[in-house]
């Protein structure tokens, strides 16, 4: 005679999941009835702990039926739906594998593109920090903004030398943050960054101030731009009169 291995607490939770907590015998549900887990070929027959060959049986049910065995169509029947579910259940877990190494390849695509775009617009390559913050904003803002930022930096900060190179670098986090908002603060940064270059001295905090006030109260930011480009305010001062008078 088979000797009787005890059943574990997670593999009776299996077989109860898998049969909806429903005794197989009556079709009565947990917590109307006391679940039990059986044997669908008894142990004293050579029956084992195989999940195929469990089943969801009630105390009553369990305590009547003895030895005896379910029906052959039965048993077939609940072990080719238990087969059928475990198959599903692998070929989803495959594809979702799939997709997942799918978005991890196309991931390792965007690194590599914005590597090369870099090197092909600069002359120079990027260690394994740059690569990591690339990553990052890759990862925050997406490729395509990234690009974007790149093509601002190089512009704007960018001077054929490895010092403007790492400033370029440094900035591409703030150009991403800029780029997502409203155009008027877009412009405001850019005409702080005319008079960042334009006048010896200026006070960045004040001019914050003083544009956002000239944007509330109406004044028209292109105009000031212009005003700023044709040299209209020989130093910050000018430029301050102009703006608080």
């Amino acid at each position: 005679m088979a000797k009787r291995q005890p059943i574990s607490k997670k593999l009776r939770f299996e077989v109860f999941k898998r049969d909806s907590f429903t005794c197989q015998y009556c079709g009565l549900k947990a917590p109307d009835v006391i679940l039990e887990v059986d044997h669908i070929k008894p142990v004293k027959e050579g029956g084992t702990n195989d999940l195929l060959n469990l089943i969801t049986s009630c105390y009553i049910c369990n305590r009547g039926k003895g030895a005896r065995e379910l029906s052959d169509k039965t048993v077939v029947e609940k072990q080719r739906k238990q087969i059928e579910e475990l198959n599903i259940r692998r070929q989803q877990l495959e594809m979702m594998l799939e997709w997942r190494n799918g978005l991890l390849d196309l991931k390792s695509d965007s690194i590599n593109a914005v590597h090369n775009y870099i090197t092909k617009k600069t002359g120079y390559e990027l260690n394994d920090t740059g690569l990591n913050n690339i990553t990052n904003l890759i990862d925050k803002f997406g490729v395509a903004n990234v690009f974007e930022a790149i093509d601002i930096g190089v512009d704007k900060y960018y001077k054929n030398d490895a010092e403007t190179f790492n400033i370029m670098m440094n900035k591409l986090g703030g150009i991403l943050i800029l780029k997502n908002k409203p155009p008027h603060i877009q412009q405001i940064a850019y005409i702080k960054g005319i008079c960042r270059n334009k006048f010896d001295y200026y006070d960045a905090r004040k001019t914050s101030i003083m544009l956002n006030n000239f944007y509330k109260d109406g004044g028209n930011l292109d105009e000031l731009q212009e005003l700023l480009v044709n040299d209209e305010f020989r130093n910050w001062a000018s430029f301050r009169y102009f703006m608080e008078g």
